[in-house]
């Protein structure tokens, strides 16, 4: 497999594997899962899946010196891609976590999600962006990027929230593309391979 080629998953112990894992074997897109720092070293693009606590998350991260090494490979310019708590762990800090930094690859914070009257998590599907294309969504926590022209695109869920967050080679899904049927997969497919279409 040639470097460009090869996805690196991130393996922190809380990631959607399973789903991500599937999703890129249907895509047909080479990828090996990556614990240790070193094994960034053989992969292009990196992926960073997310289901789980921000807080354990960062955690594993840290003790694993991948926390560094993610860093790193952005200052780098390599590509790298989050789907939901991927995304948020990006940012500089979060309310689930406040006395532990996130990355701080993407300047700004993640805040609770705000949606009075409506169930929290949000669980389902909502339509992203000016094209409304629907996405499945599976949180309760939103970003707060301090540059608000890395938003690409919006959802709503009682309120507007970032959905797609992007700044340079760094690009963060707020929803599950891997779980959003053959739209979702060609999204996927499109970002890992840095072709992201209009939203």
């Amino acid at each position: 497999m040639k470097l460009a080629e090869t996805v690196g998953m991130i393996d922190y112990g809380a990631g959607n594997m399973g789903n991500a894992r599937r999703a890129l074997d249907e895509l047909g897109i080479p990828h090996r899962v990556v614990r240790e720092p070193a094994e960034l070293d053989s992969v292009g693009t990196v992926l960073l899946p997310g289901v789980g606590n921000y807080g354990a998350a960062m955690r594993q991260l840290s003790q694993t010196g991948l926390d560094d090494a993610l860093r790193r490979v952005d200052g780098g310019g390599r590509p790298i891609v989050g789907i939901c708590l991927g995304l948020q762990l990006m940012l500089s800090s979060s309310e689930e976590a406040p006395d532990l930094a996130g990355l701080g690859l993407l300047p700004g914070r993640v805040r609770r999600l705000d949606a009075p009257g409506l169930a929290v998590p949000h669980l389902g599907w909502a339509p992203v962006g000016a094209r409304g294309t629907p996405y499945y969504f599976a949180h309760s926590f939103v970003v707060e990027p301090s540059d608000r022209s890395t938003v690409l695109a919006s959802a709503f869920y009682g309120q507007a929230f970032p959905a797609v967050v992007r700044r340079g080679t760094l690009l963060g899904f707020q929803f599950h593309p891997e779980r959003s049927g053959d739209p979702g997969l060609d999204l996927l497919r499109r970002a890992l391979r840095r072709e992201l279409p209009a939203l």
